[in-house]
């Protein structure tokens, strides 16, 4: 795990804002839209996660979830 940024103070709106030299190290720009997630391994914790990988996460997921069904329907022709 790379070294904290901080601390950062939430505003009274509940914004945050990012550091630039954390934002540099991962290449988002002003405009690029992430998620934050409640991690599942630390629920004490939120993960900033880049709109992109978000959108692979559902594409791995369809695609895991597609070869599942598939296969399922290949065992029930086995079977009959």
């Amino acid at each position: 795990m790379s070294e904290p940024h901080g601390p950062i103070r939430i505003a009274a709106n509940r914004q945050i804002v990012l550091p630039k030299a954390l934002t540099d190290r991962l290449h988002l720009q002003p405009g690029d839209m992430v998620y934050a997630l409640q991690s599942d391994a630390d629920p004490h914790s939120l993960v900033i996660v880049p709109v992109e990988r978000v959108s692979e996460w559902i594409r791995l997921g369809r695609a895991a979830e597609n070869q599942r069904t598939t296969d399922e329907a290949e065992r029930m022709s086995d079977d009959g």
